[in-house]
């Protein structure tokens, strides 16, 4: 193998012009394959992005429950207002069996024949870290989670505080991405930085421009628990911070707050479910494992709330009560329905987008291997008489073969690398000059390479099957 190798890399340096040319063409089907690959892929992770950005996959978990029963129980109990659903089927049933065994119907009565809930524990349980590892290690389809705290804090007494007092808000390295927010000057903290409880702070746009108003917040500082934190980021949190003119707030490390305040239980616990479509398991979920972890019976209400962020857009005040609780008993199905169905259709774009662009890289890769049996055809009709003096010296047919095989493979593999070259150049210029995504997978780079060795494999089995089926005696009379 190895002196097939060799006699295939002199054979193409005595064709240099040749074998250019037939390295540019597999080169440019290599190419082509990863930018379309590299673009495709970078355009479902766009499309992922945005369906979580529109879509429901927040889930916000708080500690207590004030929401009327209807209401809190969303859809696990009927939505009458008290009395039981028209329309309720009894223990008897109806006698007819396929209504009988009708899933939503049983459902229902399910939850119509259960205990009622009517007892509330007070005061409800804070959440603790215990739930914080429930939700993050043992609720499935869960991508981050993210605590917070808050609280006033009264600030030392320095130069450097431009307020007495500042509202001190912990949050974890997953909360900015989960709650959107938009980096306007300087940079987020690290996860390092999180971990080692760093003094430094981030503070919302509106805070910087009222208490340094025409110049950069960036390494002004607030003294506050006797340590000095150097302000590094300016963002817009999307949310209303008109409060923060009086008491600014300022965004520390968790564990920073938690002692601050010290309190070390969570206000909010914010979960990322994997995908649109689980958001309603995964709340569910999380509620079941919550009121487990709880030690919840099954006539308590919950002590917390569990909410995505379809739930939370839905009103609850100033409606007919029983029209409140309808809506949100059926919010959940009317969710998973509607969003499953978006997030569905928009992956299937992305992959017909795909599916189009592969197709033009394959008949550019064809285009390649045309150009491989080109030119192995041209050098068996070159070399025929070398080929005949090999066979009347003892080479056999299948020495003949491999000779011209390892050839072929050989051009089609330096033409995949130059390939691989040429689109990592192409997915930089639609990165960085055309701006559009893009993403680089290891495996897409193995299975370009392998698509060159197999173009070359198939496109030269042809020329060296016939360099191999030459007769020796007319081989050695050829010119």
């Amino acid at each position: 193998m190895l002196t097939n190798l060799q006699l295939a890399l002199k054979s193409l340096t005595q064709n240099r012009l040749q074998a250019s040319l037939t390295l540019c063409g597999m080169s440019i089907g290599v190419a082509m394959v990863v930018v379309v690959s590299g673009l495709g892929l970078g355009a479902q992770q766009q499309i992922e992005t945005q369906i979580e950005s529109a879509g429901p996959t927040l889930i916000t978990v708080r500690s207590g429950n004030f929401r009327p029963l209807g209401i809190a129980m969303a859809g696990q109990q009927d939505s009458s207002g008290g009395e039981l659903a028209e329309g309720f089927a009894g223990e008897a049933g109806y006698g007819d069996q396929s209504f009988e065994e009708n899933a939503a119907m049983l459902a229902a009565r399910q939850r119509a024949t259960k205990p009622k809930v009517s007892k509330v524990r007070s005061p409800a349980w804070p959440l603790r870290p215990d739930e914080m590892t429930l939700l993050s290690q043992n609720i499935g389809d869960v991508r981050a989670t993210a605590g917070s705290v808050s609280g006033n804090i009264t600030l030392d007494p320095a130069p450097t505080n431009p307020v007495r007092i500042a509202k001190v808000y912990g949050f974890q390295p997953a909360w900015p991405e989960m709650k959107g927010w938009q980096l306007i000057e300087g940079r987020l903290l690290t996860e390092r930085e999180h971990a080692q409880a760093a003094s430094l702070t981030v503070i919302p746009v509106e805070v910087a421009a009222r208490y340094w108003p025409g110049e950069s917040a960036l390494e002004k500082s607030f003294a506050l628990g006797g340590d000095t934190y150097e302000i590094v980021g300016v963002v817009r949190t999307g949310e209303d911070m008109t409060n923060s003119l009086i008491v600014p707030t300022i965004f520390i490390p968790l564990q920073q707050a938690q002692d601050l305040l010290d309190q070390h239980t969570f206000d909010e616990i914010n979960v990322r479910s994997a995908s649109v479509g689980k958001t309603t398991e995964v709340a569910t979920n999380i509620r079941a494992a919550l009121r487990n972890l709880r030690e919840l019976p099954d006539d308590t209400m919950d002590d917390f709330r569990v909410e995505t962020q379809s739930l939370n857009a839905m009103p609850s005040l100033g409606t007919d009560p029983r029209l409140a609780r309808a809506v949100h008993a059926n919010i959940i199905e009317f969710e998973q329905a509607s969003w499953e169905e978006m997030a569905t259709s928009l992956r299937q774009a992305g992959r017909t987008f795909t599916y189009l662009l592969s197709s033009a890289a394959a008949v550019s890769l064809l285009v390649g291997g045309i150009g491989v049996m080109n030119i192995m055809l041209v050098s068996v009709t070159a070399r025929t008489r070398e080929i005949g003096l090999r066979m009347a010296l003892g080479a056999r047919m299948k020495d003949v073969l491999a000779q011209f095989m390892v050839e072929a493979i050989t051009l089609a593999a330096l033409g995949g690398l130059a390939g691989l070259v040429l689109g990592a150049i192409g997915l930089y210029i639609a990165q960085n000059v055309l701006h559009w995504t893009t993403a680089v997978s290891p495996v897409m780079l193995l299975i370009a390479i392998v698509m060159a060795a197999a173009t070359g494999v198939i496109f030269g089995f042809g020329p060296a099957r016939r360099a191999a089926s030459l007769d020796p005696v007319v081989a050695l009379k050829a010119e």
